[in-house]
């Protein structure tokens, strides 16, 4: 019978955004991840068959991280000056993720700055309706 599998994908991701953060995504490696892991670097490929798909599930992860930053904002007094803070702070807490959303999307990723500008208005958008009674056109 096999070991039982003692991570789980989602602690797999969550290494290796966290390697991202600190070095980029050159620096998310089967090494690096299971250095964080404290694993070899088995665990890993249980759930991926190749690097390239760990790389396109860090950069999701840190497309929802960036969201949550900028959700953050749109809940203060002042929802679009908020949204434009958290995007401030994001680049500045950050930075690496932020390198990676806006400046230089790795290879077999879907987004790039466009995409995630896109999502910024979209969510600030929701947000513009809500608060000032405005349709989609005027936000």
């Amino acid at each position: 019978m096999p070991p039982a599998v003692k991570f789980k994908r989602e602690e797999i991701v969550n290494a290796a955004l966290n390697v991202a953060g600190r070095k980029g995504m050159d620096g998310v490696t089967a090494r690096e991840v299971a250095r964080e892991l404290k694993v070899s670097v088995g665990p890993i490929f249980t759930y991926y068959d190749s690097m390239d798909q760990l790389r396109s599930d860090v950069y999701e992860h840190a497309k929802a991280r960036y969201r949550e930053f900028i959700e953050e904002g749109l809940r203060g007094a002042v929802p679009f000056m908020g949204l434009w803070r958290q995007f401030l702070t994001f680049a500045s807490e950050e930075p690496e993720l932020f390198r990676m959303i806006f400046l230089a999307k790795p290879d077999n990723c879907s987004g790039g700055a466009m995409e995630a500008l896109r999502m910024s208005q979209d969510v600030a958008r929701e947000s513009i309706m809500e608060v000032y009674k405005m349709d989609a056109h005027q936000a």
